[in-house]
Order: C-alpha cells, then structure tokens, then sequence
C-alpha cells in the first residue's frame, strides 16, 4: 500500500540547547543530506541557507574558531517570496544549516 502524502504545515519551532529543530514530518532516510526527491513528491519547494553565508560573523567566529556548538541566536533569512517557513536547522559536516519549504505557487 502506498504511503499517504500528508498536507505539510508549519509547526511551532522549538529549538534544542544548541539551536536546532527538525519538523516532525522529516523522512527518516540516510540517503542523502535533503531528500529533495520526498519534498518535490509533497508538492514543496525547498530553499537551503547555510550558517556560513547567512549568520553575523561573530556568531560564526564564535561557531567555527572557537568550537562554540551553539547557533541558538541565528535567525536563517527566510529566501524571497511568500510562503516559506523552516523545516530544519541542523548541523552537516560543513556546519548548520536550515532547510525552507513551501508550497509550490501555481502559474
């Protein structure tokens, strides 16, 4: 039987002691870093925003040259249109990043 494909919605964000959330609905899946493939599939368009582009520089030295895991002040910058709302804000080998979803804006 094939999987039912919930309506994604935004939820309230509570962050961890280190700044991170994950939405519930996330795919439990090793595969890849996004799964681009589970979003598109819901209908979702998805934007990323990496700490190391988008966070103040203090945050950042504070981040990547004196080992402080901790992004709890950063405010990712939500990607330009309307609509968008944060999935997740977690950490990769390359350091935080958040993933923006929204639905996709029919033509």
């Amino acid at each position: 039987m094939p999987e039912k494909k919930q309506l994604i919605q935004p939820v309230v964000i509570e962050r961890d002691e280190h700044g991170f959330w994950t939405h519930p609905a996330w795919p439990s899946t090793d595969e890849e870093l996004i799964p681009y493939a589970w979003f598109y599939d819901r209908g979702l368009d998805v934007k990323q925003v990496e700490f190391e582009y988008d966070a103040p520089e203090t945050l950042q030295a504070a981040w990547y040259h004196d080992g402080a895991a901790d992004c709890t002040s950063w405010n990712p910058t939500q990607p330009a249109g309307d609509g968008w709302f944060i999935f997740s804000i977690h950490d990769t080998e390359d350091g935080p990043i958040c993933v923006w979803v929204r639905h996709k804006v029919r033509p």
